[in-house]
């Protein structure tokens, strides 16, 4: 009997060791696993709902675990050359006339957006009645009108008339750092794309002092940072210092962008003159006197300065003056002593003048002296 139960469970042994031959065996080739499956488990196939690989942490995994997070890509600083490449041909020589055509001043500017706003100082296209913008290439472009301008400020924005104009790319004053490596690009004395470099010298009450040399022209140019962004806009340099240059910050400037229209240059200006009489009417000069009139010519507040007018005298024998106009001690228009006179001068030199009506040479007889004399400008 026990022969006979040992006859039925060697089968029973064999059936066992081949089935457990058979799972290894497959286990093995397929790399079969008994644990329960855990997220890191799942097909790297699949994607989790925010978008990302199940089999990925997610960042709120990563910042969890303590996993360094990628610093966001800071600007390549450039060098000289290349924010000259990258910056001169949307730079932009302004040229400006009067009203009757004749070219009264040049400036600087540049694009800043593809509609053709570009930026400049307001002192570049006050008074200005026509003006061109000529780029780097050597081709010109009309000013068709003044977006915005901010005379506080000493900044505006006008619009030229270019199909697909280069523009730059502006950035914040807010970023400055004394010591901060800038460049300027202008015009100075006419001289078109013109850069030079220097750093952030001052921050003084909202204005950039800085080392990078300007000159006359290179007003309304622009100032970049190493990046190649604009920051500043060229507005004055001190000739009596060492290389003492100013920018206003591009922040006033940004604000103006965006405009649809924009108004003619002739509106601007004729809103912006400003007339101030000497004489209006009729004056009584004494025998032996003079009567004057002081002028002081302030380019920072004032452009386009002329003085006109036509007067008339008459009383004693003939009726004679003498009208004169003097800058500083230096006579640079006389009418001499007749009876009618005509003046138109401009005052295109910053400083005093003098308007003289003279009866001196009377020594018995008074003038009477009628007409207009009238001082005008653009504030």
């Amino acid at each position: 009997m026990g022969e006979e139960r040992h006859r039925r469970i060697l089968p029973i042994l064999g059936w066992v060791v081949a089935v457990v031959l058979l799972i290894l065996f497959l286990g093995s080739r397929y790399e079969i696993s008994f644990h329960k499956k855990s997220a890191l488990d799942q097909p790297l196939t699949s994607t989790s709902p925010a978008g990302e690989p199940s089999g990925t942490p997610s960042t709120a995994t990563k910042a969890r675990l303590g996993t360094p997070q990628a610093a966001p890509a800071q600007p390549r600083v450039l060098s000289t050359q290349e924010l000259f490449d990258l910056a001169s041909p949307a730079v932009v020589l302004i040229e400006v006339y009067d009203q009757e055509g004749h070219k009264r001043g040049l400036g600087s500017g540049f694009v800043a957006s593809s509609d053709g706003s570009a930026i400049t100082n307001y002192h570049v296209i006050r008074g200005a009645y026509k003006a061109t913008a000529k780029f780097g290439d050597g081709t010109f472009a009309p000013v068709s009108g003044v977006v915005a301008y901010d005379p506080d400020h000493d900044v505006a924005v006008i619009r030229v008339q270019a199909a697909s104009p280069p523009t730059l790319q502006l950035g914040s004053a807010e970023d400055l750092r004394v010591g901060d490596h800038v460049v300027a690009i202008g015009s100075p004395l006419g001289l078109q794309n013109t850069i030079s470099e220097g750093i952030v010298s001052g921050l003084r009450g909202n204005v950039i002092q800085m080392s990078a040399p300007i000159s006359r022209g290179s007003s309304g140019g622009p100032v970049l940072d190493s990046t190649g962004k604009v920051v500043g806009v060229s507005v004055a340099t001190v000739t009596a210092g060492q290389n003492l240059n100013f920018a206003v910050p591009i922040n006033w400037a940004k604000r103006y962008l965006g405009a649809a229209s924009a108004r003619l240059l002739t509106e601007v200006a004729t809103e912006n003159t400003v007339v101030q009489p000497f004489l209006d009417g009729s004056m009584s000069v004494p025998a032996g006197q003079a009567h004057t009139w002081q002028i002081q010519v302030n380019s920072d507040v004032m452009s386009a300065a002329e003085l006109h007018g036509e007067i008339h005298s008459t009383g004693g024998f003939g009726g004679g003056v003498t009208l004169s106009l003097y800058y500083e001690d230096r006579l640079i228009y006389n009418c001499p002593r007749q009876t009618q006179c005509a003046i138109h001068e401009d005052l295109s030199q910053e400083g005093s003048y003098t308007l003289v009506l003279d009866n001196r040479r009377s020594l018995i007889f008074p003038r009477e002296v009628s007409g207009q004399i009238q001082l005008r400008y653009v504030k």
